[in-house]
């Protein structure tokens, strides 16, 4: 009994620690991979994408390496067989808008035609039926927005109007009535922002007003209130941008200079951690989460300029223990560790 005890007390000692000093612990991540994927057929920047189903469609963008020309390009990546085919192509060729899918459908919204002149038209392609539409204008117009799709609505926040002012916007689709309503601004107004929607809220990160922001804050649709979060370590904008397992994955990005680093956001705990640097740092980035990993097709390879063809992953590790849970974890270990002992010394005993 008294070796069997003396084990148990051992593990104590070996996972008390864990638990010492974390009120509560940050999460940490363990790290994750990278790996490069089929090319794009056409090198762009500024792009807009997002997932229906088994494909993800990569919309519009920059293209030239001299002078910027706008294109009406839709590629799409088949996730089973890893392919690139074309799309219909947009109605006109843009660049720098908000694109998201509900519904079975996906959005254009606003942007550029290549002379950063900001639009409010909007673009409905229906896979089904391989064909675009019309969809209700945007309130005001919009470049250098981000669209994000949240229980069967369309959020836009921030991107300039047509005076090229930076704008705190928050303009809500219903696709059922085809309606547009206004939300609360946020509190920073910006543009080529991002943004991720996890669970109840949508988290708007990062983008720049002249000068590139950390600014990370919080929307709940259901409440129409915002609530400021930790700051993103480096501040960035034209950032790759995706939510995987409620942590919220921020790579490469621009200004004041081109960007590898790759920061994730915990939404449960509010903790900034870094995960493994972008092997092609890029911008521009409109980036997708699949059911494994996180697809980033095209960017810019130089501050500003240089579209590219090249699409990588990121494969994230599997998700770690919610750190507001570590103490109850160490706590389970230790009982389990003791009524082991207890049950090795009985039965040593013969009873």
């Amino acid at each position: 009994m008294v070796a069997s005890m003396s084990r148990s007390f051992q593990l104590f000692l070996a996972v008390a620690p864990l638990a010492a000093g974390c009120t509560p612990c940050p999460a940490s991540v363990t790290g994750g991979s990278w790996e490069t994927l089929p090319s794009l057929q056409i090198a762009r920047q500024e792009t807009g994408a997002a997932r229906i189903a088994d494909k993800v469609y990569v919309v519009g963008g920059l293209v030239g390496t001299t002078t910027f020309t706008a294109t009406d390009t839709v590629e799409v990546f088949d996730i089973p067989s890893r392919q690139w085919t074309f799309a219909p192509s947009l109605p006109v060729a843009l660049d720098h808008m908000g694109v998201a899918a509900t519904g079975g459908k996906l959005y254009v919204i606003g942007g550029y035609s290549g002379d950063f002149q900001a639009r409010n038209a909007v673009y409905v392609f229906d896979p089904q039926q391989l064909s675009w539409s019309n969809g209700p204008p945007l309130p005001g117009p919009r470049g250098a927005c981000w669209a994000v799709a949240h229980q069967g609505r369309i959020y836009v926040f921030g991107g300039v109007d047509a005076s090229g002012t930076a704008q705190a916007s928050t303009f809500i689709l219903d696709p059922t009535s085809n309606t547009w309503t206004t939300g609360l601004d946020m509190p920073t107004a910006r543009e080529h922002l991002t943004a991720a929607a996890v669970g109840d809220f949508i988290y708007v990160i990062g983008g720049r007003n002249g000068s590139a922001t950390d600014a990370v804050e919080r929307y709940e649709p259901a409440t129409n209130q915002w609530t400021a979060q930790l700051a993103m370590p480096t501040p960035r904008s034209a950032a790759a941008t995706a939510a995987f397992s409620g942590r919220i994955h921020v790579a490469g990005g621009e200004v004041p200079q081109l960007f590898d680093v790759h920061e994730v956001f915990d939404t449960t705990t509010n903790v900034w951690t870094t995960d493994l640097s972008m092997p092609v740092p890029r911008h521009g980035v409109a980036a997708v989460a699949l059911d494994d990993r996180i697809v980033l097709p095209g960017g810019g390879t130089v501050q500003g300029l240089a579209p590219s063809r090249f699409v990588d992953s990121f494969i994230p590790a599997l998700a770690a223990i919610p750190a507001t849970s570590s103490a109850w974890l160490v706590a389970g270990m230790i009982g389990v560790a003791f009524a082991g002992a207890a049950l090795l010394s009985r039965f040593g005993r013969g009873t």
